[in-house]
């Protein structure tokens, strides 16, 4: 090959094509969040309330004090590494699906829950730093 290119035009080049590529991707994000919205447009309420429950943005309310969800807030906050199910229901007093339903609420209301699973284990949860 032929080394004649200046190095300022080779530069010059792969910062276009890096644009280029950034411009292609955000047309497409643009294109499918359009087709999502028309989905979720085309579906009855009922069925918006269930599949999309999250999208209605962060809840702003402030946990109130001595309630479970507080309990089980404090119990993700105190650890910095994963917990089980089993340990957080014993601290907060959550039982059988109140907890899933604990850990949803946090999330809409904006605190990061990490779900982790590895392998046959059951899952273990952490609140994201």
């Amino acid at each position: 090959m032929n080394n004649n290119i200046p190095t300022e035009l080779v530069t010059e080049l792969a910062t276009l094509a890096d644009r280029i590529e950034q411009a292609i991707r955000k047309d497409e994000r643009r294109k499918v969040r359009e087709q999502l919205l028309e989905k979720i447009s085309a579906e009855t309420g009922q069925q918006r309330r269930g599949l999309y429950r999250g999208d209605r943005g962060k809840d702003k309310r402030k946990l109130r004090s001595g309630t479970k969800l507080q309990a089980l807030y404090r119990a993700l906050h105190r650890r910095t590494y994963p917990v089980t199910r089993v340990t957080l229901q014993r601290e907060s007093g959550l039982e059988g699906w109140a907890f899933y339903e604990g850990i949803a609420t946090l999330r809409r209301r904006g605190f990061d829950i990490q779900t982790l699973r590895t392998g046959r284990l059951k899952p273990k949860y952490q609140l994201a730093s």
